[in-house]
């Protein structure tokens, strides 16, 4: 066998008695073939030298002479055309091995001394920085997958043996589903045989890196590799949540193909933050969690610790009296500052003017300024409401039909004061304009003066963001 080619060393003992004293002989060696019975063929990595052609290497390494063609593709099925081959290119060949019924002999057969080997891996060569490393292992780990860089672990092949794959170069990652993928870091591995693996075990990958790129494209590559995982750059911001919306600059997302571990965040963003933009605040990451969302904040490739918050306290959010629509409105009102009066008494015909008295009684009267507005839960003949709208009072029938909304909206506007119905978008922090963090949701604005603007909501607004909301931005929400 040639020292160029990949450290495939051919072992004659039985799978059953690799261990112990007969590994611990294979200190440099960190891939190796081994079959159950020395009669059968072993494999070999053969490459291609100039000038060399397919049938003659085939005959040459098998031994073979008849149908080689067939035992080509049935060990190298990515080589599409046998006609065409090239200098370097490594094909999959099995091997005859001639041997004594005497032999006792466990040592491995033409295996070359550790000074030979070419494809010999040393501690000091490629293999990313440890800050890098360190921050793939922390996301692997958030995902629910193990990262073992030590100890060996045997593959075996249908028919063929089995490989052993020293952990310490080239390590393995062990997803949630049981998936294995091997990380070829100094791309030591042919092509064909990373195939070869992949036909065999559907749920083992062995994959090419290089250790010098930066740590979320070492990242995507081992988890695309996974059959639970998916993760993709963000060309756009990312959104967390529905009421509110929580939008950060994520550069990369991780999400769940499957819901095999459900005690694990759903997803990771994953935030290169630019130099000088502010971090994200606590209280909105543990919002974002509450969501699914794990955000992990990074420069280049360090993990950046969250810096210090002022503790913000969980706020229930204010509600509006609901017991019905008129309380409701009454409420609502009295937050605003107006004067409002229930079961009211209005005069409609005056006996010293009229020559007999009519009094009908309003649910509620409110008064802004000039302006008053009633509600009335009771139908009204049409002549006594054009009376008191003569009187320069605004009449609204709480009827069957009418909703929290739509009664609201016909008070603000009755009384003349200014109410936006629309999504509003908040900035969480400073220098928004780098950071891109927003809080949005829907809204009714009511602004009844200068000093006192309020947002009524009709949704469920999670206790912490509100604290937030409140503390951090100033802004006074209440569900209707």
């Amino acid at each position: 066998m040639s020292y160029r080619l990949l450290l495939i060393i051919v072992l004659l003992v039985d799978v059953f008695l690799a261990g112990g004293s007969l590994w611990a002989k294979e200190d440099t060696a960190y891939l190796t073939f081994q079959k159950s019975a020395p009669s059968r063929p072993v494999i070999t990595v053969y490459t291609v030298k100039k000038g060399e052609w397919l049938l003659d290497i085939g005959r040459r390494v098998t031994g073979e002479t008849r149908h080689v063609y067939a035992i080509i593709r049935k060990y190298n099925p990515g080589i599409k055309d046998l006609n065409r081959i090239y200098p370097g290119q490594k094909i999959i060949l099995p091997s005859k091995i001639k041997t004594t019924a005497s032999s006792t002999d466990t040592s491995p057969v033409n295996a070359p001394t550790p000074s030979q080997q070419a494809g010999m891996l040393k501690d000091d060569m490629a293999y990313p920085a440890q800050i890098k490393w360190n921050l793939v292992k922390h996301v692997l780990d958030q995902i629910g997958a193990t990262v073992t860089s030590q100890g060996k672990y045997y593959l075996p092949l249908r028919d063929m043996g089995q490989i052993t794959i020293d952990c310490r170069k080239i390590p393995m990652v062990e997803f949630a589903d049981k998936g294995i993928v091997f990380i070829d870091f100094r791309n030591q591995i042919p092509d064909n045989l990373r195939q070869l693996v992949r036909r065999t075990w559907k749920h083992y990958a062995i994959i090419k890196v290089n250790p010098q790129s930066e740590a979320p494209i070492l990242l995507e590559k081992i988890i695309q590799a996974s059959n639970t995982h998916a993760m993709i750059r963000q060309e756009q911001p990312l959104k967390i949540g529905s009421q509110p919306v929580l939008q950060i600059p994520a550069s990369w997302t991780i999400t769940r193909k499957s819901s095999i571990v459900t005690s694990l965040p759903h997803a990771i963003a994953l935030w290169t933050r630019p130099e000088g933009t502010p971090g994200l605040p606590e209280s909105l990451k543990t919002y974002a969690e509450t969501k699914g969302w794990k955000i992990i904040e990074l420069d280049q490739d360090r993990i950046i610790k969250s810096a210090p918050d002022d503790p913000i306290l969980a706020r229930p959010v204010s509600k509006l009296t609901s017991t019905s629509l008129i309380d409701l409105a009454d409420d609502c009102f009295r937050r605003l500052g107006l004067q409002t009066q229930k079961n009211a008494e209005l005069k409609i015909f005056d006996s010293a003017r009229d020559g007999f008295d009519l009094r009908v009684e309003a649910d509620l009267l409110v008064n802004r300024g000039d302006r008053k507005l009633i509600f009335m839960s009771k139908k009204m003949p049409d002549q006594f409401l054009n009376m008191l709208r003569n009187k320069g009072m605004e009449v609204i029938l709480a009827m069957e039909g009418d909703t929290k909304k739509s009664i609201l909206e016909k008070s603000f506007m009755a009384l003349n004061i200014p109410c936006e119905v629309n999504s509003f978008s908040f900035p969480a922090t400073e220098k928004t304009e780098q950071a891109r963090i927003s809080i949005s949701f829907s809204a009714m604005k009511i602004s009844a003066d200068k000093k006192k603007v309020l947002y009524l909501i009709d949704f469920d607004l999670d206790e912490r963001m509100n604290g937030f909301l409140s503390e951090k931005m100033g802004l006074l929400v209440i569900k209707y």
